[in-house]
């Protein structure tokens, strides 16, 4: 077979011949021959051509594989959040979860030291029993580790209060919130029925938002006795908390027939313009409460016209557990007890017979001279 060179390849000559349309057995000449090699490319470009363009367009009409997404649910990626914890009956410790959470059991240390006899866990609320109960209202910390389903895990470190089964019928009864010479701002509580008053708390404002807090001790109180909580004290060695003498405190504004108790590092109550409030515990239930605001609502005031979106915030945690009744749907300063006209001498109370509704008519100012901290109110009503 005769074998003739074409560029770089080597091709049989009448391969080369036919395909560059000469006869069988002829070269032509090399004029000829330039132009069917000529012809020759333009036919093989165009062939390429068209193949890349079919196999474009071939690929372009193909369906592409289905891809199912990938989504990340952000909560099986973080551990689980405590949220709250608190004392229950039968000397259990009950601790709030954002999720589903197991407690680990070596790493559980409570101080003062208790000691935990079994764990209820996998859920949003777990459960630890104790071999014995706390002191009523002490402060015990709990540390531990909790892990959710996927084992993401968090460590935590909280305060609870020994569990108050004895808690009395208490009601903030009278209140000053203008300080003098001669006596502190301060606030009343009556005691309606035997108890104990561990782990009670009074907050100016509500345990969501508060501005001062106040934890009463362990102690028993009796039906017909009073507490009085002194505001801003002056640091005097007469400032003494009693829980069996109420003859023993001096400092200013103590009374010898209630049990005084000074709230240390704080200011003075707000004037004219605030809630204050008693709960069972510092994350318990209401006991009780009183709003009181000298503000004025004018169409198109912010914050219902109380002035500050965290005042506004306090009224609304007082409507939404019920602690407090409303004219209508939305609360405003007309449903607070108006404050104007009460000093230091005159003071805001109830009537002499613990009036509660929860409301703005349970309340009136004293004349000059007639507050009774530490007594029975008096039912005379100031008149400007």
């Amino acid at each position: 077979m005769e074998v003739h060179s074409y560029g770089n390849r080597s091709l049989p000559g009448w391969w080369g011949n036919e395909a560059l349309g000469c006869p069988r057995g002829t070269r032509g000449n090399g004029r000829g021959y330039r132009q069917y090699r000529v012809l020759f490319g333009k036919l093989l470009g165009r062939f390429l051509l068209s193949f890349c363009l079919g196999l474009t367009v071939c690929s372009g009409c193909a369906r592409p594989p289905h891809i199912e997404p990938i989504l990340l649910d952000p909560a099986t990626l973080t551990p689980p959040q405590l949220v709250g914890i608190q004392a229950g009956k039968g000397n259990t410790v009950e601790l709030r979860f954002d999720k589903s959470a197991w407690i680990e059991p070596r790493s559980i240390k409570i101080q003062p030291s208790l000691t935990v006899r079994e764990i209820k866990d996998g859920e949003t609320v777990c459960t630890l029993t104790l071999d014995g109960q706390g002191v009523p209202g002490k402060k015990y910390t709990l540390e531990a580790q909790a892990r959710d389903e996927r084992g993401n895990t968090s460590e935590f470190l909280y305060g609870f209060y020994g569990f108050n089964d004895r808690i009395p019928s208490l009601l903030i009864n009278e209140f000053i919130t203008t300080a003098a010479t001669t006596v502190l701002t301060q606030v009343e509580i009556a005691i309606l029925s035997d108890g104990n008053m561990g782990g009670v708390t009074f907050y100016e404002g509500t345990k969501t938002v508060p501005d001062k807090t106040f934890i009463f001790p362990s102690f028993e109180v009796k039906r017909g006795e009073f507490i009085l909580l002194h505001f801003k004290p002056e640091g005097t060695p007469g400032e003494i908390d009693e829980t069996t003498d109420k003859t023993i405190a001096t400092g200013k504004g103590a009374s010898p027939t209630a049990y005084d108790f000074w709230a240390k590092g704080t200011g003075n109550l707000s004037e004219d313009n605030d809630v204050l409030s008693l709960y069972s515990n510092p994350e318990g239930r209401i006991l009780d409460a009183v709003l009181y605001s000298s503000k004025v609502y004018e169409a198109g005031m912010k914050y219902n016209g109380f002035g500050t979106s965290a005042m506004l915030e306090k009224v609304l945690a007082l409507k939404e557990e019920g602690a407090w009744v409303f004219a209508g749907p939305d609360p405003y300063p007309s449903d607070a007890v108006n404050p104007k006209g009460a000093t230091s001498r005159r003071s805001i109370c109830r009537d002499s017979r613990f009036t509660d509704t929860n409301s703005k008519t349970d309340w009136h100012i004293v004349p000059s001279g007639s507050a009774t901290f530490g007594a029975v109110n008096s039912d005379a009503v100031y008149s400007p």
